[in-house]
């Protein structure tokens, strides 16, 4: 099996990016989600056919990097054959819980070569009520894995979570899977603002998970002290499940049309600096505060994970 490169923010070879919500449906139920759990969703591909969403993309005239964001992407009607058309000309990335036993299809309908990442996100405690011991989890993480694609298990580190994340993580690696990925929880538990609110305790797991020597700095900064441009609105954009764009999911004020209806339009140019100070820059794939975890995971623009 060949060597992947798992690099630190997405990468640059793929000069055009939509970060895309077709769904917020997930199966799952987990207490720290935001998405509605609401089956009544208003599908793109309920609307639209996955011809057609495709040939959308497809008239813009450039190569696109189509992340999913959003609920579960295997709930979504016609998503196999949505992303059999998308990988004609395009490149994916998707996160998944891997519940649906869709996966083992997966391989038909979209190339390992077409597929940036599978996230393959991990949720412990609704996991853990029909797959004890995440056998299931484990057997299409391998099948994903044998079949080709560059894959990387996620773990929420929601604070109750502390208690047994390192034996999770312990006991995944004992299973066989190191690429391993603490996603950090943003949001309020127990009054408090999180990742603002991890102890030192916290943070030394954190860094002790990712391999890190200096303890995770989750200090706030914006991307105007990084004194980065910004592409948003220009290469990167953000587009909603009715086919809405915008310019980046933290400026939606920015329209920039609709794909589905023909009136996309980006910038001629890119904004030379940032228009506000954001928390978070989804073009560089730099998070506020999270930088330092990934850094830590993916030192070097060479750095390789070995799938064997």
């Amino acid at each position: 099996m060949k060597n992947f490169k798992f690099q630190s923010g997405i990468d640059k070879s793929y000069e055009y990016k939509m970060l895309w919500t077709p769904s917020d449906f997930c199966n799952y139920n987990c207490t720290y989600c935001y998405n509605p759990k609401s089956v009544d969703f208003p599908y793109a591909t309920k609307k639209y056919t996955t011809e057609y969403i495709a040939e959308c993309f497809n008239e813009t005239g450039k190569t696109w990097l189509i992340l999913f964001l959003g609920g579960e992407p295997f709930m979504i009607p016609d998503f196999l054959p949505l992303v059999k058309e998308l990988t004609n000309k395009h490149d994916i990335n998707i996160s998944s819980n891997l519940c649906s036993d869709d996966v083992f299809k997966f391989p038909d309908f979209a190339p390992p070569e077409k597929v940036m990442v599978i996230s393959a996100a991990l949720h412990v405690e609704e996991r853990e009520k029909d797959d004890p011991g995440f056998e299931k989890f484990i057997e299409k993480y391998f099948f994903l894995e044998q079949s080709g694609y560059r894959i990387l298990v996620n773990y929420v580190t929601w604070p109750p979570f502390f208690n047994r994340i390192e034996k999770d993580f312990a006991y995944l690696r004992s299973r066989g899977i190191e690429n391993l990925m603490p996603i950090i929880f943003r949001g309020m538990w127990n009054g408090k603002e999180y990742p603002l609110a991890y102890n030192d305790d916290e943070l030394n797991i954190l860094s002790k998970l990712v391999g890190n020597n200096n303890k995770v700095d989750f200090k706030p900064r914006t991307t105007i002290d990084n004194q980065m441009n910004c592409e948003a609105g220009y290469k990167y954009f953000y587009m909603d499940h009715y086919g809405n764009v915008s310019r980046c999911n933290m400026i939606q004020q920015e329209k920039h049309g609709n794909l589905f209806e023909g009136t996309f339009k980006p910038n001629p140019v890119k904004h030379e600096q940032m228009a506000e100070a954001c928390y978070i820059c989804w073009t560089r794939d730099k998070f506020w505060g999270e930088l330092d975890v990934k850094e830590a995971i993916f030192p070097t623009k060479d750095e390789q994970f070995t799938n064997s």
